[in-house]
């Protein structure tokens, strides 16, 4: 799919950049679909962002800032995901995810959301960093654990050896 992504943090709050007290729209101008992201919350020790567009995109935007800052960022932070034109297999919504690294490059918190829109709509939406998604497989997915009262039926057993047969099967 043909969808070039471009996005671009404007303001990391009112203490790193003054003229952040009356951010303008981060749509404003863009002549194609777009969504302005506020990020009101997340976690403190967040240094940086990440945000992957899903559902076939496949687009993945550099980390910013580009270079981890001093200090952590400062909430709110506000950017736009810019769309190019959307071509004829777009379904009506695209989903992206946000995940918070710390001063490391760690996983410290991440969202996902869905967003209805199309062709030349803004959508404007509010959302918080929560914790990072829990990957590990439940209880009730897990194979289960092996059964040692069985038999192993690899090794030969002695009354297999003494009917005349071979352990593969061949005679003796």
């Amino acid at each position: 799919m043909k969808h070039v992504l471009s996005w671009f943090l404007l303001c990391f709050g009112a203490t790193a950049l003054s003229a952040c007290t009356d951010t303008p729209d981060p749509c404003a101008g863009h002549p194609r679909a777009c969504i302005g992201v506020t990020v009101d919350a997340g976690p403190p020790s967040t240094y940086q962002l990440l945000v992957r567009v899903l559902d076939g995109y496949g687009s993945i935007t550099p980390l910013t800032p580009r270079k981890v800052p001093q200090q952590p960022l400062t909430f709110p932070l506000r950017f736009a995901i810019r769309f190019d034109e959307f071509d004829r297999q777009h379904r009506g919504t695209v989903a992206f995810e946000l995940t918070a690294l710390d001063e490391r490059g760690d996983t410290v918190g991440q969202v996902q959301r869905s967003v209805a829109i199309n062709y030349t709509e803004k959508v404007a939406l509010s959302l918080s960093i929560g914790e990072p998604f829990d990957m590990t497989i439940p209880e009730d997915l897990r194979p289960p654990p092996p059964d040692l009262a069985m038999p192993d039926l690899a090794s030969p057993s002695s009354d297999m050896v003494s009917d005349g047969m071979r352990p593969d099967g061949g005679p003796t």
